[in-house]
């Protein structure tokens, strides 16, 4: 035993022994005690997540892993997206000759739409309206 901790009397059943012995590989522990140890730490963060308003360490650890996972998909999607569409930008730029009040008039009707849709743009919606107002003269 370490020097560092201390021996305490503990009993259990007979059922909850088994059901140690049976749990405490998914949990990573080696031995029942240490088994016993985390349960008493995640009973602790649990009882101190109930009386405050902040959240357990192991629940906050848990969390912000998650998120820096998210972060880091969407960073790499949001650059995949970026370069897509930084392409169709030069390809469009290369194909027609616009002129600034075409691209003022564009950027504005383009700032209107994604506020009216929510950003939910569709190519389809882009047609439809590109054809009313073509029949409209």
């Amino acid at each position: 035993m370490g020097k560092d901790k201390e021996q305490i009397a503990f009993r259990v059943t007979p059922q909850i022994k088994r059901e140690i012995d049976f749990i405490m590989d998914a949990d990573g522990s080696r031995t029942r005690n240490e088994f016993l140890e985390h349960a008493v730490k995640f009973y602790i963060d649990h009882l101190l997540a109930r009386s405050m308003t902040t959240l357990p360490v192991s629940v906050t650890s848990a969390i912000n892993g998650r998120l820096g996972m998210l972060e880091d998909r969407l960073s790499a999607l949001q650059f995949n997206n970026s370069v897509e569409l930084d392409m169709l930008v030069q390809i469009i730029a290369r194909a027609y000759d616009f002129n600034d009040a075409i691209l003022r008039k564009l950027r504005s009707d383009s700032a209107k739409n994604v506020k009216i849709t929510g950003g939910r743009v569709s190519l389809e919606d882009a047609v439809k309206e590109s054809d009313e107002a073509e029949w409209q003269g």
